[in-house]
């Protein structure tokens, strides 16, 4: 386990790795961004892990995150489980959403969260396969999140099992993140260029 100086020390690491990729991120134009979105959900369905995948947890997207819409509405065509998270209490509470026209409303940091009296609470053991988001990663699939770790309290208690995929633009990837003791890695990383496992690097910058 690593220690606590040396994760304060990794912070502001992090901190200047969110801030430069995520400026990358917001400058990208509108028409690369729904370009990408679509070559990436088409990645994400011939994966094997959504041909296998009953309930899918997965997270509704900001205007500047992969558009996961596609994904969404692809799966429930497909007579898959949508499982999406909303904050309640500092903490992520999960939801099955049948219909998103009309069981989602804009919450938390506004962004579309499930109405809870309109669905059937989920449990993180129930999602077979989880799409993680986050504003970078790196060669060894090490995710940065947002900063509020609602992802990382969720995800320290998935079944082994489950499958992790991330997804994100090209110009999101670093060589390196530094991690600290709650991070998750994902199984697999898929951008609008490649699909990449942990340690291929080819393709993964300098931040």
């Amino acid at each position: 386990m690593r220690n606590e100086k040396s994760s304060e020390k990794n912070r502001p690491i992090r901190e200047n790795i969110r801030k430069i990729v995520d400026g990358k991120r917001k400058n990208l134009p509108q028409d690369y961004r729904e370009k990408s979105s679509r070559i990436i959900a088409e990645q994400f369905l011939k994966t094997d892990y959504y041909a296998s995948s009953k309930n899918i947890l997965i997270y509704y997207p900001i205007k500047v995150e992969v558009d996961t819409k596609l994904i969404i509405n692809k799966a429930l065509k497909d007579k898959k489980n949508i499982i999406l998270p909303r904050v309640h209490n500092d903490k992520l509470k999960l939801f099955f959403v049948e219909d998103p026209s009309s069981q989602l409303e804009k919450g938390s940091y506004g962004i579309m969260e499930p109405i809870i009296n309109l669905c059937k609470p989920a449990k993180i053991h129930d999602a077979d396969l989880v799409v993680i988001p986050g504003v970078s990663f790196d060669k060894d699939l090490n995710r940065l999140g947002y900063g509020g770790g609602y992802y990382d309290k969720i995800l320290e208690n998935l079944p082994k099992r489950t499958k992790k995929i991330a997804l994100c633009f090209n110009i999101q990837l670093v060589s390196k993140i530094p991690a600290m003791d709650h991070d998750v890695r994902a199984d697999i990383l898929i951008t609008e260029a490649r699909t990449y496992h942990p340690g291929q690097s080819t393709g993964f910058l300098n931040a």
